[in-house]
């Protein structure tokens, strides 16, 4: 089945950050990357739970440190990886964070370790409408340049990166193949968790609003709880010690 299998082995190794620290003593988040993102979007994260929680952000191939390996299109090949890597590293309470493509990724993840037998402590998700609804409108498939004018509408690209041609033009494998995964991703089951959820949004999201946050009350026959902040599809950036904050709460 798997012809991968030795790529899959190295990608296992360096796919989870910080795992030197999980211990059966503390509770371990794994942080899952929105489109374009990297591990790195949650140091600060490690840093102010340090002690408490142990954060271990996910890096997929494509960016940062391994930003000349080959991204993921592909939902359920990543998440066979992932899979893969968080057995081998979990160890004790764990919980899942995933903001955008990150809430989706978090929930099919946790869908395949509840049907191994673990459970985690809370799954978050932020930012993310829930599974059954496909991408209304969806920009993977756009020439070229029709998709860099789109990455404005969120908020996720650096500016930097926007308004320098030659930067995005490097860039823009791995983003295309991100949207690629997160907009043809797409799951009518509606299979119910027993994780409680906690679902998080920007009171001006146009990704995903308060209804849409709502919805993943439906996905979990635990406790649900949610909370809107103020700011759009990343309120995260400007809201982070209060989010930090309510994540802590909740765990």
């Amino acid at each position: 089945k798997r012809t991968l299998c030795q790529r899959n082995i190295k990608v296992n190794i360096k796919m989870i950050k910080n795992t030197e620290n999980i211990s059966k003593e503390k509770i371990t988040l794994f942080c899952l990357p929105f489109a374009g993102g990297g591990a790195s979007a949650y140091n600060q994260w490690a840093k102010k739970m340090q002690g408490k929680v142990t954060v271990c952000p996910v890096q997929l191939p494509g960016r940062e440190e391994q930003i000349m390996e080959k991204p993921y299109i592909d939902m359920s090949v990543m998440l066979d990886d992932l899979e893969e890597a968080v057995r081998k590293v979990v160890y004790g309470p764990y919980a899942l964070w995933g903001h955008s493509m990150g809430g989706k990724i978090a929930y099919e993840l946790e869908k395949r370790l509840e049907a191994a037998g673990y459970t985690a402590k809370c799954l978050f998700i932020s930012g993310s409408r829930v599974p059954s609804i496909p991408e209304p409108n969806p920009i993977y498939h756009l020439p070229d340049e029709e998709f860099k004018r789109e990455l404005g509408r969120f908020e996720g690209t650096p500016k930097e990166i926007l308004e320098n041609q030659e930067l995005l033009d490097f860039f823009l494998p791995m983003l295309r193949a991100d949207f690629t995964m997160d907009e043809t991703y797409y799951d009518k089951a509606g299979i119910v968790l027993h994780t409680p959820i906690a679902a998080f949004g920007g009171e001006k999201d146009g990704e995903a609003d308060e209804s849409a946050i709502l919805e993943w009350g439906k996905y979990t026959d635990n406790d649900f709880n949610y909370r809107i902040f103020p700011g759009g599809h990343f309120y995260l950036r400007d809201c982070e010690d209060e989010v930090i904050s309510e994540v802590m709460r909740l765990l």
